[in-house]
């Protein structure tokens, strides 16, 4: 025998090696040959209907859904803002160009046959322009601007008196401090429907002569709300408790007032609805991280998910919630999570979508969403991502629609 490995061995010793060799040859390919992982699905409950993206530019952050269209901005700097709506059963895609409005969309809105268009300035104000989606009897060409509004300081869309309206603020600097003043505007014309009295607010956020003292703002900042000095009792020679007050700028008067109960209480939830941004229907982390609460007319209450709320992280919290307490809330899985550390798996990066209903959150749908950032939204049973791009905090490169249900 050449082979060196077996140089001395005893024949026998070789008759024996035989068979064990071989079994361990023919065991070698079993051994090596791992099985796969079995894939995650990209997408639980929910079915995704269409994906956009663009080559150059970027799609910013306001989309708007009817149930039949979905309109969404593409910016590219300061040379060029387009708005696509595109029917959702036929994929035709209507481009209309913005740019003499804004190369900063911050809301879109369908209406029938036009688009209501918000956008910010560079200077930190807002305008607002609705403009024409199609051919109206061949004398207004798509991108027909019917009329503008602004600059102002804010440019809301909000319901008043059951109408949807333009809620127009603009706050101007006086010696003493700022005084706010708003008007409303039909959507549909842009004409004014309503003014109001303008709230002289010192550089304590205080109307003196209402002795006021105002705290946070809603609708568009038309209503103001905050802490009313008590009146003065003759009879008791004194002043009774201050309040809380609400001073609508439209009707030009203080319109509602509510005794102060458990001071402690007040002084927490005023300060949450100071940072709310102009909201009083939202939802946020509690402030321990340890649940979520469900804000309703400026009030919380506290909401039970029916997910482990320690699975994700605090900051990817999204919502789209109604004064009913309806709506939807978002969260995103933190993959090093304490029960993931704990058993030494990193959890799957899933995007969670949650039914609000009262005070439950119920999982209806999960989307894979491996080292993403999303925008979210919601219109009925459809929702949206926009993810992010990876150093910018404002729009993204693709867009995403889904409808819930398998």
């Amino acid at each position: 025998m050449r082979g060196s490995a077996l140089r001395g061995t005893d024949p026998i010793e070789m008759r024996l090696l035989a068979p064990t060799a071989l079994i361990a040859a023919l065991a070698l390919p079993v051994v090596a040959r791992a099985q796969p992982k079995p894939a995650l699905p990209a997408v639980v409950g929910a079915t995704e209907v269409v994906r956009f993206t663009t080559p150059s530019g970027f799609i910013d952050d306001p989309v708007a859904l009817d149930g039949r269209r979905v309109a969404y901005a593409i910016v590219d700097g300061t040379a060029h803002a387009e708005l696509h709506v595109v029917e959702l059963a036929t994929k035709q895609d209507a481009v209309i160009d913005i740019s003499a409005v804004t190369f900063h969309p911050i809301d879109v809105r369908l209406l029938g046959a036009r688009a209501l268009v918000i956008g910010a300035t560079d200077d930190g104000n807002q305008v607002a322009a609705l403009v024409e989606l199609a051919d109206a009897g061949k004398t207004k060409p798509a991108g027909t601007v019917v009329y503008r509004v602004g600059p102002a300081t804010h440019i809301t869309a909000i319901t008043r008196d059951g109408a949807l309206r333009l809620a127009v603020h603009r706050a101007t600097a006086t010696q003493t401090g700022t005084r706010h003043e708003v008007e409303l505007l039909a959507v549909d014309s842009g004409r004014r429907v309503a003014g109001g009295r303008a709230l002289e607010l010192d550089r304590n956020d205080t109307d003196v002569k209402l002795e006021l003292h105002v705290n946070h703002w809603a609708d568009g900042m038309t209503r103001a709300f905050g802490i009313k000095g008590g009146e003065w009792d003759p009879k008791e020679n004194q002043r009774s408790p201050n309040v809380e007050a609400q001073f609508d700028l439209v009707a030009g008067k203080i319109v509602d007032k509510k005794p102060i109960g458990d001071l402690f209480e007040q002084r927490k939830r005023y300060g949450m609805l100071a940072d709310a941004g102009g909201k009083l229907d939202f939802v946020r982390m509690s402030w321990d991280n340890t649940g979520v609460e469900l804000w309703r007319a400026g009030k919380p209450v506290p909401l039970e998910l029916d997910q482990p709320i320690a699975s994700y992280d605090p900051k990817s919290l999204q919502s789209a919630v109604d004064a009913t307490g309806g709506g939807y809330l978002a969260f995103k899985v933190d993959p090093v999570n304490a029960a993931a550390v704990e058993r030494k798996k990193a959890d799957p990066e899933y995007f969670d979508i949650f039914k609000v209903d009262g005070a439950k959150a119920t999982r209806r749908a999960r989307v894979l969403a491996t080292g993403a950032r999303h925008r979210f939204g919601v219109l009925g049973d459809t929702f949206y991502l926009l993810e992010r791009s990876t150093a910018f905090d404002r729009g993204g490169r693709t867009l995403t629609l889904y409808r819930l249900g398998e």
